[in-house]
């Protein structure tokens, strides 16, 4: 397997898992146990587990001390940027600096 293919299976389930949080967060906003919400939420739960399904082949090409920090790390950087985006959530020098130091991390962790 081409290791573009194989850090695509690695990176693959990050994005569902992100979909699967701001999902949430969408939920949040929406009336307790409104249609609305029961959709947002049961599409969160829909997107998590296919998160899952990804993860577990990528489990298949990497081992799990590699595979469960860079998967968290993404997730959380992607998570960030979509609450800043979507949400206007802030973007500060914390977040600015635990940004910068996900990304240091993940790539020491996939040298």
């Amino acid at each position: 397997m081409s290791p573009l293919k194989k850090y695509l299976i690695l990176f693959a389930p990050v994005i569902f898992s992100t979909v699967a949080q701001l999902l949430l967060k969408q939920a949040a906003l929406k009336e307790w146990k409104s249609t609305a919400w029961l959709l947002t939420m049961g599409s969160s739960v829909v997107v998590y587990g296919l998160a899952l399904a990804l993860y577990s082949v990528a489990l298949r090409y990497f081992p799990v001390s590699l595979a469960s920090p860079v998967n968290t790390i993404a997730c959380m950087l992607l998570v960030i940027l979509g609450g800043t985006f979507f949400w206007n959530e802030p973007f500060g020098i914390r977040q600015a600096l635990g940004t910068l130091l996900g990304v240091l991390s993940m790539l020491l962790i996939l040298s």
